[in-house]
């Protein structure tokens, strides 16, 4: 079975990931992508240093409606890098988190 994640992009630039037992605040975009592209070979993050069990976060509709998040989930990062294609509104953090896989994504 994949590791299913989630990519959270917040509205001051930062960048959360969270798996099942594994979440971390990146100020890093390029680490978080770093991360992220070993989930999908299927490295299970169990021996990761960094676990920041504080920083987890409950899905808020809300606030995505509001725009302080953005998630992404698994299925939404491969669907960007299959296709080159991703909604970033305009937020650095995402810019920077896709570029990091290669992407170009438009100004």
């Amino acid at each position: 079975m994949s590791n299913q994640f989630v990519v959270i992009f917040d509205n001051g630039g930062g960048i959360t990931l969270q798996t099942t037992h594994y979440c971390h605040h990146y100020d890093n975009p390029a680490q978080a992508a770093h991360d992220v592209q070993a989930l999908l070979r299927n490295e299970h993050p169990t021996r990761w240093e960094g676990n920041e069990p504080e920083s987890r976060m409950i899905y808020d509709p809300e606030m995505d409606r509001n725009g302080g998040y953005k998630w992404h989930n698994r299925a939404d990062v491969k669907e960007a890098i299959k296709t080159g294609s991703v909604t970033w509104n305009g937020w650095r953090n995402i810019q920077a988190f896709y570029e990091a896989f290669g992407l170009i994504l438009p100004e």
